[in-house]
């Protein structure tokens, strides 16, 4: 064999192996979903329904000596849901002052990051709302 041919096999070679490893990345991403994302879509799709209810906006110190600005809406079950949260407004704004002041600059910076503190705010308001909170929205989020 002389070397030109040794170069195109060498190269056709290594086009097949990075073929195959692209298509099986992207049939992973696109074509086969784990049982996890697609829990994550039933639960996206499940959030899409119920009234939305403004709670206000927050400004609080971060750990660390950082600050936070935020405007959160909650997305509620129903209109009676929505009803009796109005009442219990202080309490709620309570809960959310309670959790951002805990946080540091990490706990907001990345989308992760938002999407647990989303979770805990979820949790957190619900011990108030009785389970009455199905999602919460950051309207605006600054932070420095």
């Amino acid at each position: 064999m002389n070397r030109k041919s040794l170069i195109l096999i060498i190269l056709a070679l290594f086009l097949g192996v990075a073929l195959g490893v692209g298509g099986t990345i992207g049939a992973q991403r696109f074509i086969f979903k784990t049982p996890e994302e697609s829990a994550k879509t039933k639960v996206s799709s499940a959030k899409k329904t119920g009234p939305l209810l403004p709670i206000g906006d927050f400004t609080v110190n971060l750990q660390g000596g950082a600050f936070l600005k935020t405007n959160i809406t909650v997305q509620v079950t129903d209109e009676k849901a929505a009803e009796h949260l109005k009442e219990s407004d202080a309490f709620l704004k309570d809960r959310v002052n309670t959790v951002l002041a805990n946080k540091s600059l990490a706990n907001v910076q990345t989308s992760e990051a938002r999407e647990d503190l989303r979770e805990e705010l979820i949790m957190k308001l619900n011990e108030v709302a009785e389970d009455k909170i199905i999602d919460v929205l950051f309207l605006s989020l600054v932070y420095q």
